[in-house]
């Protein structure tokens, strides 16, 4: 269905992008492999244990690290590393006007991403939301879930609601239901 909507509005993938490889965010890429050979998979380098040895193997990996830009059409696309949830966590943030950025389990509305699985930190979830804060307040927040009513907020307002942004140490992040 999502390949389809692309298509319908004249949209084609050139690019798949992994914010960890997590199975509930990476269940899908071996048949996006089969279907779309030349299309490469932008992941850091920390995630890339989970991927099955068809993905792997497939020399369309794009390991990108901290701060690298990858180009989409006319798009600069920056990977921020956000360690916290999973080693090799990133968000994509889209520089344009207002930005947007794609969190995927580091950043949701209201809460942030689990610490408690293989790899998650409670240490480098506070840092990376430390990081975080420091962009434009005015991007949009694209979440890999959505666990609230709205599915984007602005950085500005989870600056303002957010318990996980509000913490002022990793002890008040960890001690957070």
């Amino acid at each position: 269905l999502p390949l389809s909507c692309l298509k319908r509005n004249g949209f084609e993938l050139t690019h798949i992008f992994l914010t960890h490889t997590h199975f509930d965010h990476i269940a899908g890429v071996p048949q996006l492999v089969k279907s779309h050979p030349h299309v490469p998979i932008v992941v850091h380098r920390d995630d890339l244990h989970r991927l099955d040895h068809f993905v792997m193997n497939s020399g369309k990996i794009k390991p990108v690290k901290d701060g690298e830009v990858v180009s989409v059409g006319q798009f600069q696309i920056q990977a921020l590393h956000t360690p916290g949830h999973s080693e090799g966590e990133c968000c994509y943030l889209l520089p344009t006007n207002p930005p947007y950025l794609f969190t995927g389990d580091t950043l949701f509305i209201r809460d942030c991403g689990r610490t408690d699985l293989p790899t998650g930190s409670n240490e480098k979830m506070f840092q990376s939301l430390q990081k975080l804060k420091k962009l434009d307040p005015n991007s949009v927040i694209l979440p890999g879930h959505h666990y609230q009513d709205e599915c984007t907020s602005t950085l500005a307002m989870e600056l303002k609601v957010s318990p996980p942004l509000q913490c002022k140490s990793v002890e008040e992040l960890a001690s957070l239901p």
